[in-house]
């Protein structure tokens, strides 16, 4: 069992990752090439690393009675995964000619679906007597049809993952953030395929042909499937959840803010929609939290006073904190001694004069760095004195 769990903790970390792609794909009908893409490279992916490990192998030959079964199984699922790993790459990058990427791409899949088939009808017709759960690629590195179908499945192998590294590579040039981080790590993740799995089969295989024994090689390529796995399933979902996590950071931080702006009335409110907790939609409720904050600062503009902006800069720069710290503090100020004002009026159901030219004063700090300072003492010290001021 133990040397079972990296290839099951691998295949599920694939397999979490194609999850969370498949609402979009049923949502599009299949109809996005990328998120198929997406999905198909992750369930193939997540199906070699499960079929990899040594107790699948042995229930697969025990359930079909085939010796040596699960070898084109894998061989083909890699194949597929290979095959998969360019179309996603080109469907992921896009291009201003859409139909230039979809020929690509059908072009990618036919070369592979054919492969895959030729490693099915070489197995079938080549004989592999001999059980052999590790060393099945130099064992019958010289058998007819068998020896064809491994050389063809490194190949292609070893062609799919070069040139996905290099796209992924390049790519990431052009972009930032975690997008750029997920292709790096993706580049790294399928060159350690051509530059450490794909060398090592091969290079073992040649030497069978040659009349030696490097068989040790074999060993090593099956090392490398793991952490190469992971950093593919790592590339894939960093970029993905990177952007939800930064949403989901996002709408934390304005949290305070859109407490402090609650007792604002009449001003008008986004139609909140019913969102399940397993489907958060973080970015839709972040735009739900930023439309009430700012149709509220809207609302209290009229009583934005710049006298009150800089009598709390100015408190913030004699305790030592710094000027975007002080502009921040400042705005949190001025917003908070509005709304004190519009709650009081709306109460008392009067309409005072605005504050002295209160329209023309906005605020430029990032709302983020607002709510992260509304609740600072000298806000508390302001918002407390102008409640009094307004009930005197």
């Amino acid at each position: 069992m133990t040397g079972d769990l990296v290839f099951f903790v691998s295949g599920g970390m694939l397999f979490l990752a194609c999850l969370l792609k498949l609402p979009a794909v049923v949502r599009t009908r299949g109809r996005d090439w990328l998120l198929s893409s997406i999905c198909a490279l992750l369930l193939v992916g997540s199906g070699v690393l499960f079929l990899t490990a040594p107790s699948a192998v042995t229930f697969l030959r025990r359930a079909t009675g085939v010796t040596n079964i699960a070898v084109p199984a894998i061989y083909i699922l890699l194949t597929a995964f290979s095959g998969a790993s360019i179309v996603l790459v080109l469907n992921w990058r896009g291009g201003p000619d859409i139909l230039q990427t979809r020929r690509l791409s059908r072009l990618t899949i036919w070369i592979y679906g054919t492969c895959c088939v030729l490693i099915a009808v070489l197995f079938a017709l080549g004989n592999t007597p001999v059980e052999e759960r590790f060393r099945f690629d130099t064992y019958y590195a010289t058998t007819p049809y068998i020896r064809e179908m491994i050389a063809l499945y490194v190949v292609a192998h070893a062609a799919a993952t070069f040139t996905a590294s290099r796209l992924c590579w390049r790519w990431s040039h052009e972009v930032h953030g975690t997008l750029r981080t997920g292709l790096r790590i993706l580049a790294a993740g399928y060159l350690m395929h051509y530059a450490g799995y794909d060398p090592a089969v091969a290079v073992a295989v040649g030497a069978r042909w040659a009349g030696h024994n490097w068989d040790f090689l074999i060993e090593f390529a099956r090392l490398m499937t793991a952490p190469s796995a992971v950093l593919v399933a790592a590339g894939f979902m960093i970029p993905l959840l990177g952007q939800r996590g930064e949403e989901a950071v996002r709408y934390w931080q304005l949290g305070p803010l859109a407490h402090a702006l609650r007792p604002v009335e009449g001003a008008s409110s986004p139609v909140l929609l019913a969102l399940p907790w397993w489907r958060p939609h973080m970015r839709l409720r972040l735009t739900q939290r930023q439309t009430f904050i700012s149709d509220r600062i809207v609302s209290c503009k009229g009583y934005f006073d710049a006298r009150i902006r800089d009598e709390a800069r100015a408190a913030a720069l004699a305790r030592g904190a710094a000027h975007e710290t002080a502009s921040a503090i400042a705005e949190a100020a001025m917003i908070a001694a509005a709304v004190e004002l519009h709650r009081h009026c709306s109460r008392e159901g009067f309409t005072p004069a605005p504050a002295e030219s209160g329209q023309n004063v906005g605020h430029t700090a990032d709302l983020a760095h607002i709510s992260r300072v509304v609740r600072s003492p000298i806000v508390r010290d302001i918002k407390r004195r102008v409640r009094t001021d307004a009930r005197a």
